[in-house]
């Protein structure tokens, strides 16, 4: 039975995550580049639909098996841990199925209800994840409650090159199949356009059916995987030792009521997180059409240039959310990406460490995790704020009207991924305490929150999308700093959040202006692509000195990493470590 500490299990899911980003870029950019902001509204209508779908019905999976898993390994039951593969397995894979039935069959109510009904096919295509999503985290949630991150890096690895080659095959075989045919007979499955700019819009439902149909082959890929991998017997297994020395397993009946009772508040929890990105869905399209009813000449004007030919005033919102949710917020999403990888290495330690009372195992944890996700989180979300323009025109070369568009609210979307990262851990080490309802009760409040500032402020025509990520930091911010009072209420800790966090503020804020600085700089000489990659380059250089300057990093976080005793003894020979 291979078991791995907190840090290794976090590098092993960072490694894999980084994996995962660097091809879903390959993915995102080339689709972004053939759909343009009206495909993407498709493409996004879905996946805004299956995320809160994803986390009534998934979220809570591994996170419950994963917790359940690693008290049984602690309090020496290792035939419950044995019994609650199969028993997670059959429980959720029902409950992935309603889902799916649910999402599917709710596909044209939905997508009529976000003024996008051209989107029910994209929405369609991707209701037969949910089922799929089900089985790969059981199986992930068992690994992960041995502290084995190893088969949940590599199965998103293989979903996200899955999703790579379906998705845009996919994609842009519908768009090729779909021109041949307006080419033939004037027509693009069975619409009749006149020009070649209407073609290019009756294509993009399709191909955003296509990549999406892509993005639900991929779990087919990672499911698999992973139950082959465990029919082969090369899954986590307790030893024979420690099942001959451990009790009877519980009741099936029993241990699926454990599995419930965990997953269930993480579910909900779940929910309210991920109906941000729905409050978003149903809540700026419709703003924004009161936005260009109230002030069309404001937009037209504020956007003049920017608005590509075909796209009228009756598409406009469309286009307008297809910039945001296409172009801004996946860049966005990469900040809290980084710290998810803390999240779910953190939950079977700090769970282990709170059923045995080692209080001291405890605060070390906690601490650390607090720390590193820290570390990570303010120099990316606050590097984005500060290159929001430049990094757009790199990714989305080819779509330079989007990002002049959407820029300005990815700015302030920089700064609120630091908040949504550090919410991550924060709501991990609720959840590994025993107080899953907390993130709940938070979420639900800044969701409030957020769904009044979208209704007054996208409305707004001088301000439309660029409003919308203002009621994303406020939510956040309160979420964050809610559970920090919260987590330390829980565990009586004495936690020094200053220290914690103020010398990765002050690293973060360095990086941030020195990758502006240096852009501004190099793009009097260098083309603005070079000059973005370089500013970014030497902001990174000088975070890390900047970090060992100041002694962020402690003897404890280096002492918990794979061979952390050497790397411990040259930063301590010269003086790096706090």
């Amino acid at each position: 039975m291979k078991k791995q500490g907190f840090l290794y299990g976090t590098i092993v899911l960072a490694v894999g995550t980084m994996v995962v980003k660097l091809i879903g870029m390959f993915f995102k950019i080339p689709l972004t580049n053939l759909l343009g902001g009206v495909g993407m509204s498709y493409f996004n209508v879905a996946y805004d639909l299956y995320y809160p779908l994803y986390a009534l019905f998934i979220s809570g999976v591994p996170i419950a098996v994963s917790k359940l898993v690693s008290e049984s390994l602690a309090r020496n039951r290792s035939r419950d841990a044995q019994k609650l593969l199969g028993v997670s397995l059959g429980l959720f894979a029902g409950v992935g199925l309603l889902g799916s039935l649910v999402m599917y069959m709710g596909a044209g109510w939905f997508a009529s209800l976000v003024n996008n009904p051209q989107a029910v096919l994209a929405v369609r295509c991707l209701s037969p994840a949910l089922f799929c999503g089900c089985i790969l985290a059981a199986f992930r949630g068992y690994s992960q409650g041995y502290q084995n991150m190893v088969p949940t890096a590599i199965s998103q690895i293989l979903e996200a090159g899955a999703k790579l080659v379906c998705g845009l095959g996919f994609a842009y075989g519908a768009a090729w199949i779909g021109m041949e045919q307006f080419r033939r007979e004037g027509m693009v499955f069975g619409v009749p356009c006149g020009e070649r700019s209407e073609a290019l819009l009756a294509i993009l439902p399709f191909s955003a059916a296509g990549a999406i149909l892509g993005v639900t082959a991929s779990t087919v890929c990672g499911a698999v995987y992973l139950a082959v991998r465990q029919w082969r017997r090369q899954g986590q297994e307790p030893s024979a030792a420690l099942l001959e020395l451990s009790p009877k397993a519980a009741s099936t009946g029993k241990l699926a009521k454990r599995l419930v009772r965990v997953a269930a508040p993480v579910c909900a929890a779940s929910v309210i997180s991920n109906l941000t990105s729905f409050i978003d869905l149903i809540s700026v399209m419709n703003r924004l059409e009161t936005a260009i009813s109230n002030g069309p000449e404001v937009l037209l004007t504020l956007y003049k240039g920017y608005i590509p030919e075909g796209v009228g005033l009756d598409r406009l919102a469309s286009y307008l959310y297809g910039c945001y949710s296409g172009l801004a917020v996946p860049v966005y999403n990469l900040v809290p990406a980084l710290t998810t990888a803390i999240s779910v290495s953190l939950l079977p330690t700090v769970s282990a460490a709170w059923a045995t009372n080692n209080r001291r195992l405890l605060e070390r944890n906690i601490s650390s995790a607090l720390r590193v996700a820290a570390i990570v989180a303010v120099p990316a979300g606050l590097g984005i704020a500060a290159m929001a323009h430049p990094i757009l025109q790199l990714l989305y070369f080819a779509k330079p009207m989007e990002g002049a568009v959407i820029y300005p609210a990815l700015r302030m979307m920089g700064l609120a991924a630091v908040f949504v990262a550090l919410t991550l851990p924060v709501n991990a080490l609720l959840q590994a305490v025993g107080r899953a309802d907390l993130p709940m009760k938070l979420l639900f409040c800044g969701g409030l929150v957020k769904l009044g500032l979208n209704y007054l402020l996208v409305a707004l025509p001088r301000l439309n999308i660029r409003a919308a990520p203002i009621g994303t930091l406020a939510c956040y911010a309160l979420v964050l700093l809610g559970g920090l009072w919260a987590l330390s209420s829980s565990t009586q800790l004495d936690l020094n959040l200053g220290k914690i966090f103020g010398k990765p503020l002050f690293c973060g804020v360095c990086c941030a202006l020195t990758a502006r600085g240096a852009y501004l700089l190099l793009c009097r000489s260098l083309s603005p692509a070079i000059s973005t990659l370089l500013g970014i380059g030497i902001g990174g250089g000088v975070y890390i000195l900047v970090i060992l300057f100041t002694k962020t990093i402690t003897k404890e976080d280096v002492l918990m990493l794979p061979k952390g005793e050497k790397f411990a003894k040259i930063l301590e020979k010269y003086g790096f470590l706090g």
